[in-house]
């Protein structure tokens, strides 16, 4: 019998402040304004016909896909899970008549729900699922290798399924891999264009049709500028779909994905002729440059960072000095908070402490595309670059190469958007953008040609060869031309940061390629 359609109304945004233990960050609890969730639902709905339908949304929140398909379709069968039971409690009091259940649709909280699925129903999934940067599945070992295996392709250096909806697709697609129904998810933009979901793309494109895309922007959801989408998919039945259709402020065109990206957008054709001509004029960038390393980053600001040089010696030598009896001592002279004495703490074990004043470095905090070109005065601090503070190599020191020893490096990101590149010109400097690389103007040889492996087996500098220029034989040809290496670097950061790349080349392919630089003819700028 049709449930009654009269859902109570629910500001899902005001739902967080009810639950203060959810951290919204780290379960990705951002909730959808019902105009997206409207449009969502309405591009979804009209992919499924007007046969028996089971409604499903995997991280239900508090129910607003479950209760705007209750209206549209008042005959559907709708399932939500949820993780956490007060929410899920709201779901049921909005939607009584959905199946709402509290589980982990990434632990096979799902399968008990969708087993109640009657035989000739088509599914219906539809949501907004989480968020989060990085998915706490990554340290759950089993769970990884049991999503993993949905994406039956190699994942080369740079690609991942790091985020929950990453997973929340995948599980989604398994299931209408096998059944009849569509799929219709908010998700952040990356999945389109990015480098690092390209397996995944190819993998739902094998297994499912791609009917719409609905490009958002940045800023539907209170809280976050992240730029989401709208992506729908259906079952494949055997017969050839359309091409896809993809909308962006109101004005829609079709495309059609193709390789080596698989990307979910049309490439403007002045893009495409322009990588193609690049391409053949020159070579990658990370070809032409061959050695860079990601930024620093510490891991312990509070302590290992200072605004002012002596400030930061004087507090790393009382550190030293403290013992386990006087460490909250310390950590309230300097105005370090409670809840750091744990790393206070865990950093004096081993080995004493001996402060050198060489390890001080400056160190740059790189603004990205606002610091285009070069870094203004107020960017600079200084580290202390120590390897027995700062764990897991991310002080980028490579056994006895110190690549931040020379004055000039080339900061630079790739296939990650806004492009941005800059100039350090300061002896043993370091910057702490984790997403922007640096390249040392001189390299020792064998890093330059063995790669900075070599590194692991050496001793000392001098088993690593001169000093050479950090450029390909065809680079080192072409900076010749321009009157040094580094006039080359110079020209390589005013080509990244000039109009063909910001507003023709990185639109198109600056999340998923790296950026050609042409080295016949005049560079352009």
């Amino acid at each position: 019998m049709p449930r009654s359609i009269d859902t109570p109304e629910l500001d899902e945004e005001l739902l967080v402040h009810q639950f203060p233990g959810i951290n919204r960050k780290a379960v990705g609890a951002f909730y959808t304004p019902a105009p997206i969730v409207e449009r969502t639902l309405a591009l979804a709905l009209g992919h499924v016909g007007q046969g028996a339908l089971t409604v499903v949304d995997p991280a239900c929140g508090a129910g607003a896909f479950l209760a705007a398909a209750a209206r549209h379709r008042p005959d559907a069968r709708l399932c939500g899970l949820e993780l956490d039971a007060g929410v899920a409690r709201l779901c049921q009091a909005r939607v009584p008549g959905a199946d709402v259940r509290v589980g982990d649709a990434l632990r096979g909280g799902l399968e008990p729900l969708l087993a109640g699925t009657p035989e000739g129903h088509a599914e219906l999934w539809v949501g907004n699922p989480p968020y989060n940067g990085t998915s706490s599945v990554l340290k759950d070992a089993d769970a990884y290798a049991r999503l993993r295996a949905l994406v039956p392709l190699a994942m080369p250096h740079g690609t991942s399924l790091r985020d929950d909806f990453a997973f929340f697709l995948l599980v989604a697609m398994k299931r209408l891999a096998t059944r009849p129904g569509a799929l219709a998810f908010i998700t952040p933009a990356s999945l389109l264009e990015s480098f690092i979901y390209a397996p995944l793309r190819r993998a739902l494109l094998d297994a499912l049709h791609l009917r719409e895309v609905v490009d958002l922007g940045p800023g539907i959801f209170t809280g976050t500028q992240v730029r989401t989408c709208i992506t729908v998919w259906t079952s494949r039945s055997g017969s050839e779909a359309p091409p896809p259709r993809y909308e962006h402020k109101g004005v829609g065109q079709c495309f059609t994905p193709e390789p080596p990206e698989w990307r979910l957008s049309p490439i403007a054709q002045e893009a495409a002729v322009l990588d193609a001509d690049w391409r053949a004029r020159g070579e990658l960038l990370t070809t032409l440059i061959p050695v860079s390393l990601p930024g620093v980053k510490t891991r312990f600001d509070e302590l290992l960072v200072d605004a002012d040089e002596e400030r930061l010696l004087a507090r790393l030598r009382a550190f030293a000095a403290a013992t386990d009896a006087t460490l909250e001592d310390f950590a309230r002279e300097f105005g370090l908070e409670p809840g750091l004495l744990p790393k206070l703490r865990a950093l004096k074990q081993g080995p004493a402490l001996e402060v050198d004043a060489c390890h001080v470095r400056p160190f740059f905090r790189y603004g990205g595309a606002r610091h285009r070109g070069a870094l203004p005065p107020e960017a600079k601090a200084f580290c202390y670059l120590d390897r027995r503070l700062i764990p897991r190599g991310d002080h980028r020191l490579r056994g006895p190469y110190d690549p931040h020893r020379d004055a000039v490096k080339l900061l630079f990101n790739v296939r990650e958007l806004p492009l941005s590149a800059a100039l350090l010109e300061e002896p043993g400097c370091v910057h702490d953008h984790r997403h922007a690389r640096f390249a040392p103007l001189y390299v020792p040889q064998r890093v330059r040609d063995e790669g900075l492996g070599i590194t692991r087996s050496a001793e000392s500098c001098d088993e690593l060869g001169p000093r050479v220029p950090n450029l390909s034989p065809r680079g080192q040809a072409w900076a010749e031309t321009l009157g040094g290496p580094e006039a080359a670097f110079r020209a390589v950061m005013r080509f990244l940061n000039g109009a063909p790349v910001q507003r023709v080349w990185a639109p198109a392919f600056g999340a998923s390629r790296v950026v050609p630089v042409p080295l016949e003819g005049s560079l352009p700028e």
